[in-house]
């Protein structure tokens, strides 16, 4: 279900314009990001103001690692996809760690697609908490 909210999100952010797009089903506590290819944060939904604690201003232009730790090390995109260890991760749903704007940490699982809109790639990533999930 959350793989088809991750393709619905970057279906929908690709045509229709980014913002405002969140994942079918409008659940507040799935984050949207997109990123580009270096792992800034170029925009976000709602829901990852709400989930975690940043206003939008905030979370713009800095690095993702700053919400998802252990993604610091990571090369995001290779030869113009997402990374397919990463990729690889996040389709066996392994548990990532999570930080809110007042340090707390979660484990999150991640869903990670590439996004391409007016000749620019970059990579929508969902970020969903573990407790949340079905």
């Amino acid at each position: 279900m959350i793989a088809n909210q991750a393709q619905s999100f970057a279906s929908t952010s690709a045509t229709n314009g980014w913002r405002g797009a969140i994942p079918a089903g409008g659940e507040d506590h799935v984050a949207a990001l997109r990123l580009d290819a270096s792992g800034m944060v170029c925009d976000c939904s709602r829901a990852s103001e709400a989930l975690f604690k940043y206003r939008r201003s905030e979370l713009v232009w800095r690095p993702v690692s700053m919400l998802l730790p252990q993604l610091a090390d990571w090369e995001l995109v290779q030869n113009g996809q997402p990374n397919p260890h990463l990729k690889f991760l996040c389709r066996i749903s392994r548990r990532f760690q999570a930080v809110t704007c007042d340090g707390k940490h979660f484990a999150a699982e991640l869903f990670i697609n590439l996004l391409n809109s007016a000749g620019r790639s970059g990579l929508s990533l969902i970020v969903r908490p573990a407790d949340h999930m079905e």
